[in-house]
């Protein structure tokens, strides 16, 4: 992971990203940016209860800081579900219960938010197709990786061994208590007791750890080339929005992607 800084915001990059000529890709933090209050900087999150306008400015500079006209941005209606769309002219009406998106247009910016789930690009290097996915814990037991990387094979031929994969900051592991409810849907989707490389315990509480699921999952489906930034969007208040160190009123950062 390196870190940019272009007209007042802070970019963080995939080191393995570094190579790949045709895409380019980041992960947006809150420096910068026009929102105030508990949204303060850049806020990319319409529906948060921060002024639109000022959502809608956040956006348009993220869009220009990576060299993408924000008239063409993709963006979803998150349920976190592994529901995935494809895009094709960029721009269009953001399809509502929807957590990845599918390319294959080059300048077409693509956007996934977070305020504590991950975030990842999914490049083709091959054939210079794009995925962005959005990942809590219910879009990664529903498996929104598989989703996206199967709908990148069935429309354009991808292989998981072609793929270049970048995971945004999470939550950590630290920061994430779990219950017996929880504890029980993990079970039921990983019941040959694989369940206990998620898990840890203290003081008679368990705590997932949603990168080490996400890792996991991406080599079960053969994707190796993979980074993940290992920063805690809970612990790191200056740089991330975090839902469960902040509740409601918080903002979004992003992972925007894009096709050269």
């Amino acid at each position: 992971m390196y870190s940019e800084d272009r007209n007042g915001l802070k970019l963080l990059k995939f080191d393995n990203f570094r190579g790949a000529d045709g895409v380019t890709c980041a992960v947006s933090t809150r420096a910068g940016g026009l929102s105030s209050g508990p949204y303060a900087g850049l806020n990319l999150g319409p529906g948060t209860g921060d002024d639109p306008e000022k959502v809608d400015g956040n956006l348009e500079l993220l869009c220009a800081a990576i060299g993408a006209e924000p008239a063409r941005l993709e963006r979803m209606r998150q349920r976190h579900t592994a529901n995935v769309a494809v895009a094709e002219g960029g721009g269009g009406v953001p399809p509502d219960n929807t957590d990845a998106l599918v390319t294959a247009v080059p300048g077409v910016p693509l956007l996934a938010l977070s305020a504590d789930c991950a975030l990842t690009a999914l490049y083709d290097r091959r054939r210079n197709v794009l995925a962005v996915a959005h990942s809590g814990w219910r879009g990664a037991l529903l498996g929104v990786h598989a989703a996206a990387l199967g709908v990148m094979r069935l429309r354009f031929g991808t292989e998981p061994s072609d793929v270049t994969a970048g995971i945004s900051p999470m939550i950590s592991a630290a920061r994430y208590p779990v219950r017996a409810d929880f504890l029980e849907k993990l079970k039921t989707f990983w019941p040959d007791g694989a369940d206990r490389r998620f898990l840890t315990m203290k003081d008679g509480v368990h705590f997932f750890s949603l990168r080490e699921l996400l890792r996991v999952q991406l080599e079960r489906l053969g994707v190796t080339d993979h980074e993940f930034m290992h920063l805690c969007t809970y612990d790191e208040k200056e740089m991330f929005y975090s839902w469960r160190r902040d509740g409601e009123r918080t903002g979004r950062f992003g992972l925007i992607a894009m096709l050269r």
